[in-house]
């Protein structure tokens, strides 16, 4: 498990931490083009060649949408960058072949904020949960013309996830400070 860089930290100094973090990624400086060009391909692509169905003229869920979203991203990134791969599943979804530290995990959501499975909440135990987060917030296909409204990059541990309070609920979201302070904006539509 990395060492938090936020660790002993006052909140005060998130923020400038997190700012640092972004600069020395390497991939600070195409991650908002890697995620504009991967949600313009599903924008524009077509099912069906003989049918000519486009994804955004079907009725497809925001769920189905975040999935291919999570999975295109770590594609071109992987394309159009050296030193990175694709994650499998025990891993996390963009994997840096130089320096783990660097490895990333994508969320997305067509909702105002970011979540998780209730799992980050509980252990770092099994797949490291604390690193290099990626968030991207998508407007519903049914919208006149939906974009990504939001890319945010930065770094959570664990600790920032908050489960449900439910025991049957499934997801985690994020402590206001985490949001405010770890995951900072870097496009907005």
């Amino acid at each position: 498990m990395p060492q938090s860089p936020y660790e002993n930290k006052d909140v005060s100094e998130w923020e400038n931490i997190t700012q640092n973090l972004i600069k020395i990624h390497p991939l600070h400086h195409v991650i908002v083009e890697m995620c504009l060009r991967s949600w313009d391909s599903i924008l524009n692509s077509k099912i069906n060649t003989y049918l000519n169905l486009k994804i955004r003229s079907m009725n497809i869920s925001p769920q189905s949408i975040g999935a291919l979203l999570h999975d295109i991203i770590p594609e071109y990134i992987v394309r159009n960058t050296t030193g990175f791969r694709k994650g499998d599943n025990s891993e996390k979804d963009l994997i840096c072949l130089s320096d783990a530290s660097f490895s990333t995990e994508i969320k997305t959501s067509s909702q105002k904020d970011i979540y998780g499975n209730r799992s980050y909440a509980k252990t770092e135990e099994g797949r490291v949960k604390s690193g290099y987060y990626l968030a991207i917030n998508f407007d519903k296909l049914s919208i006149e013309d939906p974009k990504i409204k939001r890319i945010r990059f930065g770094w959570l541990d664990y600790s920032d996830w908050k489960a449900q309070k439910s025991e049957t609920g499934q997801q985690a979201s994020l402590s206001k400070d985490a949001l405010k302070y770890k995951l900072i904006t870097l496009y907005t539509a």
